[in-house]
């Protein structure tokens, strides 16, 4: 906008200098009115669209926002892990008929990647161990692959749920940046006590990282099915008796107060939507600050572009 005084100045000279030329074929009177050189009206409509069309095409150059936040998350400012347990109790059908709490936990995260777009993403998977399926990236495709292909009922070693591992493992794939760092932890809060889980959980929170639990299950209890070709088979059990599997909230909900985090428990698998779009999620850094309207200079240049070539044919 600074430049804008400045063509303004070019143009007066300009039409300065226009006038001088045209004095030296004669009285200005005659040629107001027997050419099409005008240095009234025209003239003021030329200046006025130009020096007007100008500001507005810088306005549209600095992108301007309207106040308020946009809901959309900047890109490269957010780093999510989702850490899924995947323990036999995952199999448990209380997530809707014939619905898994793995397949609900895997459905929340593929509906959510749309939100993180421009983002990374990594996925650990936990049983008894952890595993990495999928480092920290912005390749929502292999992502999406991943999620459909690999990550299975103990698709992760050993048996139980230690979750401790599986938040150190989390840790692990984070690096050290100024971005916003997640762990969006799926689990029915089923979990092999440790003493250390403290420490870990104190590591966590000194490093900036807020855990989003999500709970699975109910708390009267689901069996868990056992599938051969998929095709059932029997109830899964130990010794003869059949294994009730309870959602644990008290776990969760510790685990999340803990890093300044937020507990959901899932019943219809839309708990969750919106969750990135929420500001005391993410922070109010994390969003882009408003709407573009760069629209709106847009089309007001045109349209008085458009306006003044009409005034001056209007005038000829």
């Amino acid at each position: 906008m600074l430049s804008l005084p400045f063509v303004l100045g070019v143009m007066v000279w300009g039409l300065h200098r226009r006038e001088t030329i045209l004095k030296e074929f004669g009285s200005m009177h005659l040629l107001a009115q027997f050419s099409r050189f005008s240095l009234n009206r025209k003239i003021a409509y030329r200046v006025f669209t130009t020096a007007f069309c100008f500001a507005l095409l810088i306005t549209v150059i600095s992108r301007p926002l309207l106040c308020g936040s946009s809901g959309q998350i900047s890109k490269g400012v957010l780093d999510v892990v989702a850490v899924l347990d995947v323990s036999k109790s995952m199999g448990a059908e209380d997530c809707g008929p014939q619905i898994s709490r793995i397949q609900m936990a895997k459905d929340i995260v593929l509906k959510c990647l749309p939100e993180l777009a421009g983002n990374r993403v990594g996925i650990v998977t936990f049983a008894g161990d952890s595993f990495p399926q999928a480092e920290l990236t912005d390749d929502f495709r292999a992502l999406t692959f991943v999620l459909k292909s690999w990550v299975t009922l103990d698709s992760a070693p050993s048996s139980g749920s230690n979750i401790e591992k599986a938040l150190s493992e989390a840790v692990g794939l984070f690096e050290e940046n100024d971005k916003k760092k997640i762990i969006l932890l799926f689990s029915d809060g089923g979990h092999n006590h440790s003493e250390n889980i403290d420490g870990i959980l104190t590591d966590i929170n000194a490093r900036k990282i807020s855990i989003m639990s999500v709970g699975f299950g109910t708390l009267e209890g689901s069996r868990i099915p056992v599938y051969k070709e998929d095709t059932f088979k029997e109830w899964f059990s130990i010794n003869g008796e059949e294994i009730i599997t309870r959602l644990n909230e008290e776990t969760l909900k510790e685990i999340s107060r803990l890093t300044g985090g937020k507990y959901f428990r899932v019943d219809y698998g839309d708990e969750l939507q919106g969750i990135f779009r929420d500001p005391e999620v993410l922070g109010k850094k994390a969003f882009s600050g408003g709407r573009e309207i760069y629209q709106i200079p847009l089309a007001l240049s045109i349209t008085l572009l458009f306006f003044g070539m009409y005034c001056e044919r209007r005038s000829v």
